[in-house]
């Protein structure tokens, strides 16, 4: 690696709390490689190689009780704190709060979350769910509205998306530029 032993050190309480969790070594894993990647951006930027920051959305699966939230919630603080997000709260929203009740309320409602998720994490819990037996429904637009802010605002947040595997899987299928979306 390019980093001084300065640079490699993860920085934040989020970091060390998330190091103490038992297991999730896959989960741990992923957050490392997703922070040194940055952080070698970071000293491209500094050598003055620049280009687009590509997206760095997330998708975490597990069943019930694997700790997808409270990850969700420590990697916000994590990549505050290294420098990687400038807010780095956790919005966490589900189906209710990105499908509207009415047609066209979906799309609006979508990127009113992800406004309020600016310089943080979206955290879509079961996010499967938006996935319906008929494409044109509200949870495509949902979907697609997600795919597309996810491509436009990958500046500024970043979109964990979760849920059972299986159902994530078809969910990922779904619309295919959800998956390009997905880094880690």
């Amino acid at each position: 690696m390019f980093f001084c032993e300065e640079r490699k050190e993860k920085n934040g309480n989020a970091y060390q709390k998330l190091q103490e969790m038992i297991g999730l070594t896959q989960a741990k894993k992923v957050i490392d490689g997703a922070i040194n990647y940055f952080k070698l951006q970071q000293e491209y930027k500094l050598r003055g190689i620049e280009f687009d920051r590509p997206a760095m959305h997330m998708c975490f699966t597990g069943s019930p009780g694997t700790a997808k939230t409270t990850v969700a919630r420590l990697v916000a603080e994590i990549l505050k704190d290294n420098g990687i997000l400038s807010e780095g709260k956790c919005v966490e929203v589900g189906r209710s709060q990105l499908v509207g009740k009415f047609v066209g309320q979906t799309a609006p409602q979508v990127c009113d979350m992800f406004n309020e998720a600016k310089g943080s994490v979206l955290f879509i819990d079961e996010a499967y769910s938006l996935v319906e037996d008929k494409k044109g429904l509200y949870g495509t637009e949902a979907i697609n509205t997600i795919v597309q802010e996810m491509e436009n605002r990958r500046e500024d947040s970043i979109v964990i998306l979760a849920g059972y595997p299986e159902q994530m899987k078809e969910l990922l299928e779904w619309n295919p530029g959800m998956k390009s979306r997905i880094a880690f």
